[in-house]
C-alpha cells in the first residue's frame, strides 16, 4: 500500500470520527445522555455492579440481590469479559456510556469502511457505504442496546476477516464476549452473504475454503472465549429459555407489511418512535436506498442476485406471522426459536445494503458521486437527531428517596415491587420512571429484591418462584410465601405523588410493610404441608 493511498485512507477513517463526534457532542456539551429502556433497567445495573465489585477487589462471580440469588458471570448480555467494557469500570457510567458508545459507532463505521476498500471499492464509495452501515437506523435502533450495538459494530470485520484465520477466530471470540450470542450469528450469517457475492471462481472451492477457515475460527474462538462461553451454557441449559422461545413470544414485535416504509425513511411513517417501536427502526434514508437500488443495477448479475436475494431474505424473516411463508419459517426452523422478535433480523440485510449503496455510489460519475455522499451523510445526520430520548446525566447515577428509604428499613430483608411497575410510560417524568426500581436497577443500591424484570436467562426455578407471586389474586394469597422469603415491604403506586409541590422530590411509589418476615431457609415437611395449597411454586 502507497503512502499516499495510505494517508487518504487515514482521512476518511478521521472523517468518519468527525461524523461520531458531531453526533455525540452536542449531548455531552448538553449534560444529557441516552438513558431509555434496557439502557436503564438492565445495562447501568450491571454494569455499575461489575465495577464497584471489581474497585473492591472481587470477581463479579455472583449476584445476590436480584431473583433471589444470580450468576453474575454467566450472564451473556453484561459483557464482563469483553474488552471493549473497560471504560464503565474506570469512569462513571455517564461518561463511560458516551465513550463506549463513540468508540462503537466509530468502530462499526470503520471496520466498514476497511472492508469496503479490501473489495477494491474507491474511498468515496466506501466511506458512504460505512455510513450507511453505522449510521443508519439499524444501529441508530441500538443505542439504548449496548450489546446488541458492539456486536454489530463488529459484523463487518467477519466480512473483512472471512478468510483470515487468526483475526477471524479474534474477531469471533470479540463478537461472543460483547453479549448478544444471536446477533453474533446474525453478523456472521450477513458476512456470509456478502462474501458470496463477492466471491470469484467455482462456487464449491468458495464454500470449501470458506467452511474450513470458520470451522477452525469457531472453535478457536470458543477456547478464546471460554471464561464466558463454559457457565453461560451452563446457565441457559438450567434457564427456561433452554429449549428456545416459545411462537407466541418469538413473533411479538414483528413488521407488518405496511411497515416496511420503515426501511425508507421516518419522514413517511406518521407518528413513528424510534426509541418506543426500536423493532421497526432501521431506515436507509432516500439517498441511501437509491443508492442501493443503483447498485442493484449496476453490479454484475450474480453478484447483484445473492445481495438482493439476502435482503428479500430479510423481509420474509421479519414480517413474522403477517403471512403463512414467515409464519412457517418461524414454526419449523430451530434456530429461529432463539431469537427475540423477528425485528431483531433486520439487522441482516445491514452489510448486503451497504455492499449495494457503496457499488452505486463506485459507478457515478464523480461529480454526482460527491453530491450522492453529501447528501447521503446529511440526512442521515439529520435523521438521527433527536431520535432517541435523552435526560440528564443525574439520571443513570441519582438513586432517589424511595432506594434512600429502602437503604434504612430493610436491613437485610427483601422488597417486593408492584407488578403496577411494568406500566413504565406512566409517571411524573423520567426521573420517575427511573426510580420507580424496574428491571435490575435494585442491584448496585445493595437492595435484595424478590422478583425483577427483563432478564430472560433466569434459572427455570427462580423465575417459577417469581411467577408465582405475580400472578397471585392478591397478596393475601401469597402472604405464607412472602414471609418465607423474607419480604418485609410491599411497593405499590404512590397515588399522589404527581401532586408533589414544585421543587420537591417525592418517592413515586410508598413501601407497604409486612409482618412476619424472616430468613429463607429450608422448610420441613410439616411446615411445607402447612402453606396453602396456592401458595406453592410449581416445580
Amino acid at each position: 500500500m502507497t503512502r499516499r493511498r495510505l494517508d487518504g485512507d487515514v482521512v476518511a477513517l478521521a472523517g468518519l470520527g468527525l461524523f461520531v463526534a458531531l453526533r455525540f457532542a452536542p449531548d455531552w456539551l448538553r449534560g444529557v445522555t441516552p438513558y431509555w429502556g434496557d439502557l436503564t433497567y438492565l445495562h447501568q445495573p450491571w454494569r455499575a455492579y461489575d465495577a464497584e465489585l471489581l474497585a473492591a477487589g472481587r470477581l463479579p462471580l455472583w449476584n445476590p440481590f436480584l431473583y433471589f440469588g444470580m450468576p453474575q458471570a454467566a450472564s451473556m448480555q453484561d459483557g464482563l469479559f469483553y474488552p471493549g467494557s473497560a471504560p464503565f469500570f474506570v469512569f462513571g457510567f455517564p461518561a463511560a456510556l458516551a465513550l463506549f458508545e463513540a468508540l462503537h459507532y466509530w468502530l462499526a463505521a470503520a471496520l466498514a469502511y476497511l472492508w469496503l476498500r479490501g473489495c477494491r471499492l474507491g474511498r468515496p464509495a466506501a466511506f458512504g457505504g460505512a455510513a450507511l452501515f453505522a449510521f443508519s437506523g439499524l444501529l441508530l435502533s441500538r443505542e439504548q442496546f449496548i450489546n446488541h450495538l458492539a456486536v454489530l459494530a463488529l459484523a463487518p470485520a467477519f466480512a473483512l476477516f472471512f478468510r483470515r484465520g487468526a483475526m477471524l477466530s479474534l474477531s469471533l471470540a470479540l463478537g461472543f464476549l460483547a453479549g448478544y450470542p444471536p446477533f453474533l450469528v446474525i453478523g456472521a450469517l450477513s458476512a456470509w452473504a456478502v462474501g458470496a457475492a463477492g466471491a470469484t471462481g467455482r462456487a464449491r472451492e468458495f464454500f470449501k475454503g470458506a467452511a474450513r477457515a470458520w470451522i477452525l475460527g469457531g472453535l478457536a474462538a470458543a477456547a478464546l472465549a471460554a471464561c464466558l462461553l463454559l457457565p453461560a451454557v451452563e446457565l441457559v441449559g438450567l434457564s427456561r429459555r433452554a429449549s428456545g422461545i416459545g411462537l407466541a413470544e418469538a413473533l411479538s414485535d414483528a413488521f407488518s407489511p405496511r411497515d416496511l416504509l420503515q426501511w425508507v425513511s421516518p419522514l413517511l411513517v406518521r407518528g413513528f418512535n424510534p426509541a418506543v417501536e426500536w423493532w421497526k427502526c432501521c431506515y436507509v434514508g432516500f439517498v441511501g436506498l437509491a443508492c442501493a437500488v443503483a447498485g442493484a443495477a449496476v453490479l454484475p448479475r450474480r453478484r447483484a442476485v445473492v445481495l438482493v436475494a439476502a435482503a428479500a431474505g430479510v423481509v420474509v424473516l421479519i414480517l413474522g406471522g403477517s403471512n403463512a411463508l414467515s409464519t412457517a419459517l418461524w414454526a419449523h426452523l430451530p434456530p429461529l426459536r432463539f431469537i427475540r422478535y423477528p425485528g431483531n433480523t433486520a439487522c441482516l440485510a445491514a452489510l448486503p445494503l451497504a455492499a449495494l449503496a457503496a457499488a452505486g455510489l463506485q459507478r457515478a460519475r464523480p461529480p454526482l458521486r460527491r453530491l450522492a455522499l453529501g447528501a447521503l451523510c446529511l440526512e442521515l445526520a439529520a435523521s438521527a437527531w433527536g431520535a432517541m430520548p435523552r435526560a440528564p446525566m443525574a439520571l443513570l447515577t441519582s438513586k432517589g428517596p424511595l432506594a434512600e428509604r429502602l437503604q434504612r428499613e430493610l436491613v437485610g430483608h427483601r422488597y417486593m415491587l408492584s407488578p403496577r411497575a411494568l406500566e413504565t410510560t406512566g409517571g411524573a417524568g423520567v426521573f420517575d420512571w427511573r426510580q420507580r426500581l424496574y428491571g435490575l436497577t435494585n442491584a448496585p443500591l445493595k437492595l435484595r429484591s424478590a422478583a425483577n424484570f427483563g432478564e430472560p436467562l433466569t434459572p427455570a426455578g427462580n423465575y417459577a418462584l417469581k411467577d408465582r407471586l405475580y400472578s397471585a389474586s392478591g397478596v393475601e394469597a401469597v402472604a405464607p410465601l412472602l414471609a418465607w422469603l423474607d419480604v418485609s415491604v410491599l411497593l405499590v403506586p404512590h397515588q399522589e405523588h404527581n401532586l408533589a409541590p414544585r421543587g420537591e422530590e417525592r418517592a413515586p411509589w410508598q413501601s407497604v410493610p409486612l409482618a412476619g418476615a424472616a430468613s429463607a431457609r429450608q422448610l420441613s415437611p410439616k411446615e411445607g404441608a402447612a402453606l396453602p395449597r396456592e401458595a406453592a411454586v410449581p416445580a
